[in-house]
């Protein structure tokens, strides 16, 4: 008798053949990459039409407008004539606005608040709307020859198809023949690291209500199909009024880079045989705030520190949406004890702790009278131990942590209605007093490490092939680019969260 696999293969064969496909057709069909370009052709071909079709309309009321109102006024022939010839100077407007591509010369650049191995950040100003965002500038050439295009696409529709205040939101992508940009809300608040290098330690009442948005954020991020993969407080910024909002999707893709995995197996193999340094929770805070205050960018080196990032991702295993929830665990750790989890002296200490988690992970103890305040209550170390736990029984849903006893008084259904335990105070909507300062010297050796790589991504070879034709055809957004209205009409109505052929 066949077994069960040959059965399913055989029915799936039938199933193809039904369709009139061949296996290798329906195989291409499936890829996630002919999905996306299946889908910006229809977002295309729907918006050029829908935009046409509304113009069309508006145009035909403008003129009924115009005839009622000369009509009304009983004007001259010679009347007429001059108010029409100023009726059709106006329509000569909106037409030339039609026609005109978006480009970065339309944005003034207020100052830079990022910079990244790829590109950098600026805070500013759209000049015909008056929209304050901030902008994200990236060399085509650049993302082709580091294999990070895809990245770049993923983080693009991950913003075009997000509707909920827990995502940064995308006001417009454009492009022109060496640049790639994504205009984005300006979150004033800074990025939740300097928050916490700030604070220290937080209280169980406030670690709680920061944990339980992120959470909420992450939540919106896995119900578009994504998984984060490299969660850190640094991928949540604080808005004016002080609740989270999650950005930086750059990884949130079907896989990693081969060669990221890659260098992630490659150093946990060199610690292996490492003994496990054992320290005392008061010596590992210490040695982070230490570390930290040395190397103010060192919790988010762009290398890519490892510190949040779950087992089966470092060692390039098969990994599900739980991956995120570990990281949050770690975060949460961090909220309460004042160090990540598995955090040592050095990268190396830091590999061998991740290696040897199960060892490593300890409650943290205080015995001096004075740091009792910072031991965990027990439902709080039960539930940093659901999230920093193996695989197979690791919370992996916002219903099992919303459950969970520390989480007993949150309101996860208005989350943000409740009184944020900080609020940044803004001078204006352009205030970037939360951001680094780079026209300061103090501020830009902070970014030593990110330039180094700019060099070396600079000297690497160009790639022979060219960029893929028309990889880029779909990345415009917002004004001449797809209407959000379109978007709605493949994605549903507005209670829906996700577009779902976006990938």
């Amino acid at each position: 008798m066949p077994d069960e696999n040959t059965k399913i293969a055989s029915a799936r064969h039938s199933s193809l053949k039904s369709s009139g496909f061949q296996i290798w057709e329906k195989e291409l069909l499936e890829s996630p990459e002919i999905k996306r370009k299946s889908t910006v052709a229809q977002l295309y071909f729907l918006d050029y039409y829908f935009q046409l079709l509304g113009y069309l309309a508006s145009r035909k009321n403008r003129r009924t407008r115009f005839d009622d109102d000369t009509s009304s006024r009983e004007l001259t022939s010679g009347e007429y004539a001059k108010e029409y010839k100023s009726y059709c100077g106006r329509e000569r407007v909106v037409l030339r606005k039609r026609r005109t591509k978006l480009k970065v010369d339309q944005f003034h650049i207020i100052a830079q608040v990022g910079q990244g191995g790829y590109g950098e950040v600026f805070l500013a100003r759209k000049q015909e709307t008056g929209e304050v965002c901030a902008l994200k500038k990236m060399r085509k050439s650049t993302l082709h020859k580091m294999d990070e295009i895809r990245h770049v696409l993923v983080e693009r529709d991950i913003l075009t198809a997000t509707k909920t205040p827990w995502l940064v939101r995308l006001l417009y992508a454009f492009q022109d023949p060496s640049y790639v940009y994504l205009a984005m809300e300006y979150v004033p608040g800074g990025d939740f690291r300097t928050l916490l290098n700030n604070a220290g330690v937080l209280k169980e009442e406030h670690a709680r209500f920061y944990i339980s948005e992120m959470f909420a954020a992450v939540n919106e991020l896995h119900k578009l199909g994504y998984i984060h993969r490299d969660l850190k407080p640094e991928n949540f910024l604080v808005d004016s009024s002080g609740h989270v909002k999650l950005t930086d999707f750059g990884l949130a893709t079907g896989a990693l880079n081969p060669r990221r995995i890659e260098s992630l197996k490659i150093k946990l193999e060199k610690v292996k045989d490492n003994e496990v340094v054992h320290r005392s929770t008061l010596e590992r805070r210490s040695l982070f705030r230490s570390i930290c205050k040395a190397d103010p960018r060192y919790a988010d080196s762009i290398v890519g520190s490892p510190d949040y990032m779950a087992p089966e991702v470092l060692r390039g295993k098969p990994y599900t949406f739980s991956v995120d929830f570990w990281s949050l665990g770690c975060i949460l750790f961090e909220f309460l004890a004042g160090f990540p989890p598995f955090s040592g002296g050095t990268p190396e200490e830091t590999w061998t702790n991740l290696k040897n988690w199960t060892k490593v992970l300890r409650r943290p103890e205080y015995d001096k009278p004075e740091d009792l305040v910072f031991n965990l209550t027990d439902t709080a170390w039960d539930a940093v131990t659901r999230l920093i736990a193996h695989a197979s029984v690791r919370y992996d849903t916002l219903s099992q942590v919303s459950a969970h006893p520390f989480f007993k008084s949150v309101k996860w259904d208005d989350l943000r209605s409740v009184k944020a335990p900080f609020v940044p105070a803004l001078d204006s909507e352009i205030d970037t007093g939360y951001y680094d300062d780079f026209t300061s010297a103090g501020d830009m050796a902070k970014y030593a490490e990110v330039l180094e790589k700019q060099k070396n991504v600079d000297r690497v070879k160009e790639k022979e092939e060219p960029s893929a034709r028309g990889v880029w055809v779909g990345f415009t957004f917002g004004k001449n680019g797809p209407n959000v209205k379109v978007f709605n009409a493949l994605g549903g109505s507005d209670d829906q969260d996700a577009l779902a052929t976006i990938f």
